[in-house]
């Protein structure tokens, strides 16, 4: 029926499975290491809250608290390669125009990917990494895709997370109108609100 069309994958849920490998290399390593859960006061779970932060957005305190932790010991680097994948992964797809301010070329985005792949090939002792690179491939297209031409269905599932969310708070409607009307009102009120702050004189021609 659209025979132009092309896919596209949600980067929030790849970014969300590179975040997935990297807590699960950490919860392994720390299994292996104490023979149990991480627990409070253990280096790992020290910093399992920076890991899954943005590279960008952590702190030289934060980011040396990072490496002096998985530095440590033995144990430290196969969690220091997840993370680093996880960057070189967020690299390709930081590529996009709402990020850099110029659309990029799909010859860009594919040698950021393969840069991604071949440090994934390089720990391929991980599991985890293998398997994230395995998936991330399957889906390249769909990503490169997604890089290039911008497009996110992110709006369309925050709003579908709204309309669960009043289901939920009303414990179930027995008026099909009065759940259109719930719904419509928790989707527009951002709007709404911009609306009430605009200037009068911007209605004024």
């Amino acid at each position: 029926m659209l025979p132009h069309a092309v896919l596209t994958a949600d980067l929030f849920h790849v970014v969300q499975l590179a975040v997935k490998a990297v807590g699960d290399v950490r919860r392994r390593v720390v299994r292996a290491r104490y023979g149990r859960r991480g627990r409070s006061g253990d280096p790992e779970y020290g910093i399992k809250g920076l890991l899954v932060r943005n590279l960008e957005h952590l702190s030289p305190g934060q980011f040396a608290k990072i490496i002096g932790t998985l530095d440590r010991d033995r144990y430290g680097p196969e969690i220091a390669a997840a993370w680093i994948a996880k960057e070189k992964l967020r690299d390709a797809l930081n590529l996009r125009a709402r990020i850099t301010g110029s659309t990029p070329c799909e010859r860009q985005v594919r040698d950021r990917l393969f840069s991604f792949y071949d440090w994934c090939a390089q720990h391929d002792d991980i599991p985890e990494l293998v398997t994230l690179a395995r998936t991330i491939s399957r889906w390249k297209n769909e990503i490169t895709a997604a890089v290039t031409t911008g497009i996110t269905n992110s709006t369309a599932e925050s709003l579908n997370r709204l309309a669960k969310l009043e289901a939920r708070l009303a414990y179930g409607f027995r008026n099909p109108l009065n759940q259109r009307r719930r719904v419509r009102i928790a989707c527009t009120r951002g709007y709404r609100r911009r609306s009430r702050t605009a200037t009068p004189a911007a209605h004024i021609r």
